[in-house]
C-alpha cells in the first residue's frame, strides 16, 4: 500500500535533504529507477562474466571532496565516512538490500579516454561543482578505505548540457581528469547508429552511492506506456535517448549501459521512475517493484553517440 500524494511529497522533500551541503545535491531519489520483475543487482565480483567485471574497473564514483581525508599513518590511502545506507536514508524499510553497506557518494561516471570521463549532465553542472568533487575508482564491497591513486580530480569540463522539454532531450557531461589514468583502458563504445529493440544491456555503477553493482536482465524497449500517448512527439525525442527497465537507482546516474552482445557502451544511464514507495503496514520505505512489461521501462538512456567530445 502507498501513502497519500501530501504524504509522499513531505517525505520525498525530507529524503532529498539527506546528504545535501551547499555545494552538493543529494541523491536523487526520483530521477533514476526502481525494481522491475526481479532484483538483478549483483556485487562486481560475483557477476559471472569476467570480461564485465573487467569493464567495472573503469567506472568510477563521484564524491565530495570534503568526505574525504588523507589517512594520518598511511598517506597513499583516503578514509571516507563509514555511514552505511540505513543511516543515510533512516526511513528505509530493514528488509532491503544493501542496508549496511557503506554510502559515499552521488553520481556515477566512466572513463572514456585516459584523461575523460562521462557521466549525466545533472552530476556535473558547472566548474565549481567540477572542482568540489572527486572522482574514486574500484569502490566495491568490503573496501574500507580508498587508494590514493584511484582517487581522481576534475580538472575541467569539456561538454556538458542538461536539458529536458518538449523538444529536446540532452543529459550529458565530458569531462578531463587532473591526471591520466593508466592503470584501467578505456571503455568502448557505439560510434554510428543505434542499438536494436530487443537487445540485452546491463548497467555498472553505484546505486545510492553504494559499493559498485553490476545490473542486468534488461533490455532495449518500446516506448512505455506515457510516450504512447504522444507517439510521434516521443518518437523525435527518442532521436537522443532509448528506455530499458534496469534496475538501478539515485547514484546510478551517469553510469554506463552496456550492449551484451557486443560489451560496447550504448549510452548514459540518465532519468526513470520513482525508486521508493512508503508502507503504511510497515512504516517504512521500500522498493518501488513493476513488472517487465515494456509499458512499464521508463529509464532514460542518453545514446552515447549524441554525446559531443568524446
Amino acid at each position: 500500500m502507498t501513502m497519500s500524494v501530501s504524504k509522499a511529497v513531505a517525505l520525498m522533500s525530507l529524503l532529498l535533504s539527506v546528504n545535501s551541503s551547499a555545494n552538493t545535491r543529494p541523491i536523487d531519489l526520483e530521477t533514476t529507477d526502481l525494481i522491475y520483475g526481479n532484483d538483478d543487482r549483483y556485487e562486481v565480483d560475483d557477476y559471472a562474466d569476467h570480461d564485465f567485471i573487467e569493464k567495472a574497473r573503469s567506472v568510477a564514483l563521484r564524491v565530495p571532496s570534503r568526505r574525504l581525508s588523507i589517512d594520518r599513518e598511511d598517506s597513499g590511502l583516503i578514509n571516507f565516512p563509514f555511514k552505511k545506507l540505513k543511516q543515510v536514508i533512516p526511513q528505509i524499510c530493514s528488509t532491503e538490500r544493501f542496508v549496511d553497506q557503506y554510502s559515499v557518494g552521488e553520481c556515477s561516471g566512466f572513463l572514456i579516454a585516459p584523461n575523460k570521463l562521462v557521466t549525466a549532465g545533472h552530476c556535473m553542472f558547472n566548474q565549481q561543482e567540477c572542482s568540489s568533487n572527486q572522482w574514486v575508482f574500484d569502490y566495491k564491497e568490503g573496501t574500507t578505505q580508498f587508494k590514493k591513486s584511484n582517487v581522481y580530480s576534475c580538472k575541467k569540463i569539456i561538454a556538458q548540457k542538461y536539458v529536458y522539454n518538449d523538444k529536446e532531450v540532452n543529459d550529458y557531461a565530458v569531462i578531463e581528469l587532473d591526471r591520466n589514468v593508466t592503470d584501467r583502458a578505456p571503455l568502448t563504445h557505439r560510434k554510428i547508429g543505434r542499438v536494436k529493440l530487443n537487445t540485452p544491456v546491463l548497467v555498472i555503477g553505484h546505486p545510492l552511492g553504494l559499493p559498485m553493482k553490476i545490473t542486468d536482465g534488461a533490455r532495449v524497449s518500446r516506448m512505455n506506456e506515457n510516450e504512447r500517448e504522444r507517439k510521434f512527439h516521443s518518437w523525435l525525442l527518442r532521436e537522443n535517448y532509448f528506455t530499458t527497465n534496469l534496475d538501478a537507482y539515485g547514484g546510478n546516474s551517469g553510469s554506463p549501459v552496456f550492449n551484451k552482445n557486443t560489451g560496447k557502451v550504448e549510452g548514459i544511464l540518465v532519468q526513470g521512475a520513482e525508486d521508493f514507495v512508503f508502507n503504511d503496514e510497515t512504516q517504512c520505505l521500500e522498493s518501488r517493484h513493476l513488472s517487465n512489461s515494456h509499458f512499464n521501462t521508463y529509464e532514460k538512456v542518453m545514446r552515447i553517440t549524441k554525446v559531443p567530445g568524446l
